[in-house]
C-alpha cells in the first residue's frame, strides 16, 4: 500500500480547523506528523461519548492513495471524515445538521 510521506505537511487549514474544534469543546489529538498511513486527527467528543479519525484537506486538496487506501479499508468499523472545514467534524460528531 502506498504510503504518506515520513514528514507530512499540514495541510494549511489545519490549525485553524484544530483551534476551532478545541473551541467547542471537542478533544482533538494531532498525529499528522506521524507520517504513514496516520489520518491527520483523533476528535472525540466528551459530552456525547462519539470520535472521529480526520482527515483535513483544503478546499482543492485531494487524498493521496494510502490515504485513500486507508479511508476505504477502515470507513465503516472506524467513524472517519474528510474534513476541509471544522463543521465538517461537527457534523459528523452530530453537534450540527
Amino acid at each position: 500500500m502506498p504510503s504518506r510521506p515520513r514528514h507530512p505537511k499540514t495541510d494549511a487549514n489545519q490549525s485553524a480547523m484544530v483551534n476551532a474544534l478545541r473551541q467547542c469543546g471537542l478533544v482533538v489529538l494531532d498525529v499528522s506528523s506521524l507520517g504513514g498511513d496516520c489520518l491527520d486527527l483523533f476528535v472525540g467528543d466528551p459530552l456525547g461519548g462519539g470520535f472521529v479519525q480526520v482527515e483535513v484537506k483544503t478546499d482543492g486538496g485531494v487524498l493521496t492513495p494510502g490515504e485513500a487506501e486507508y479511508i476505504a479499508r477502515y470507513a465503516g468499523p472506524l467513524p472517519i471524515v474528510v474534513a476541509r472545514r471544522a463543521e465538517d467534524v461537527l457534523i459528523a460528531l452530530g453537534r450540527i445538521r
